[in-house]
């Protein structure tokens, strides 16, 4: 007698873990949700920083300009005006001009030019003497306006002796 060997072949189906459908929608809808959420807050915390930058360009607009007209009235020799430039000569022939129109200030240097975001008003160059009146300085008076507000700036150029002699001969 023969015997017959039956083998029996069993499939096992093994289940690995995972989202179904619905979980997935679920998933990416809330996903959606909190990006959307998030573009709105990025869009106005960049609108305020961007006022922020703004706000404080003008503050160092101001601080640069004043800077920098301080350091060419003590660095130069000799300052003079025109309508609307201010010249500054130094001792070596460097020169340094500053241009005002009606929204910017431009300072040209001989290795750059600077630029101030800087409304101003009115320019007034005049010259005063000191209490004592032994002392002569030319005063550059500058009213500007910022954040809606009008200001004032004042800067002093002392005159020398010989200058003063100078302009007496010519």
């Amino acid at each position: 007698m023969k015997k017959a060997f039956m083998f029996r072949i069993r499939i096992k189906y093994f289940s690995a873990p995972a989202f179904s459908i619905i979980e997935a929608v679920v998933g990416m809808a809330i996903t959606a949700i909190i990006m959307g959420i998030l573009f709105v807050i990025f869009s106005i915390v960049t609108g305020r920083m961007f006022d922020f930058k703004n706000q404080n360009q003008l503050v160092n607009d101001l601080n640069r300009l004043t800077y920098s007209v301080n350091k060419d009235i003590f660095e130069k020799e000799k300052m003079t005006t025109s309508e609307n430039e201010i010249y500054f000569n130094g001792y070596a022939g460097e020169k340094v001009t500053y241009q005002f129109f009606d929204n910017v200030i431009l300072r040209n240097s001989e290795t750059f030019v600077d630029t101030f975001q800087i409304k101003v008003k009115t320019m007034i160059v005049d010259t005063v003497k000191s209490k004592s009146e032994q002392l002569v300085y030319q005063k550059i008076k500058l009213n500007i306006e910022s954040n809606e507000k009008e200001l004032d700036l004042r800067f002093y150029k002392r005159v020398y002796p010989n200058e003063l002699l100078q302009k007496i001969k010519n």
